[in-house]
């Protein structure tokens, strides 16, 4: 066997340290799910001190202290679903299966810009998914109308547009992701960008 060059040394170590397209997307969605999860727990929590702290989340959120029991059986339940399942069980098992889907293939058929653009969506998604569910709630409960009332959804309206932008974003992360990791299960190897660490 002959020595290795130089060249050759630096290729060999090159190539040691670079981390795949799969693994690097992967590690962003799973830090990402990691904040969600935090944010989930956080929520979580202000279930059950809610009126232990209710004036502290009157003041926070705006809202009349009267208000903060339908605030929290409406809106927070809905947020802290959304912030724990689509954010961080969807995110964790996106990022999981960015990694899967290259392993099992032995490669990928990833595109950095839409990696990258499936990430941003989905974190943006859920933050303004999340937001707009609290400014629903903050804008309408007020009012005294039931949730789901003509007067409720005219009064909520303009900020209910929040969510649907969110929800808009989460599509768009839903297509880049199912384009993506489908492209590369579907794909035959020939056509795959071999894993490089």
């Amino acid at each position: 066997m002959g020595t290795l060059t130089n060249v050759d040394q630096t290729e060999s170590a090159r190539a040691m340290t670079q981390t795949s397209l799969g693994k690097t997307t992967a590690i962003r969605f799973m830090l990402a799910s990691m904040l969600f999860f935090a944010m989930g727990t956080i929520e979580g929590l202000m279930h059950p001190t809610k009126f232990a702290f209710q004036e502290f989340y009157a003041f926070v959120l705006g809202l009349e202290p009267r208000h903060i029991k339908p605030f929290f059986g409406n809106f927070v339940s809905k947020i802290h679903v959304h912030v724990a399942l689509v954010g961080w069980a969807t995110t964790g098992l996106m990022g999981l299966f960015y990694f899967a889907a290259e392993a099992v293939k032995g490669g990928n058929r990833y595109r950095a810009p839409l990696c990258l653009g499936n990430l941003v969506l989905q974190v943006m998604g859920v933050l303004t998914l999340a937001i707009g569910f609290h400014l629903v709630g903050v804008v309408a409960i007020p009012s005294g109308f039931s949730e789901g009332s003509p007067e409720f959804r005219a009064i909520a309206g303009g900020v209910k547009q929040v969510v649907v932008v969110g929800g808009a974003m989460l599509l768009v992360s839903c297509l880049l992701f199912i384009h993506n990791v489908g492209k590369t299960l579907l794909s035959p190897s020939e056509k795959l960008t071999q894993q490089t660490g």
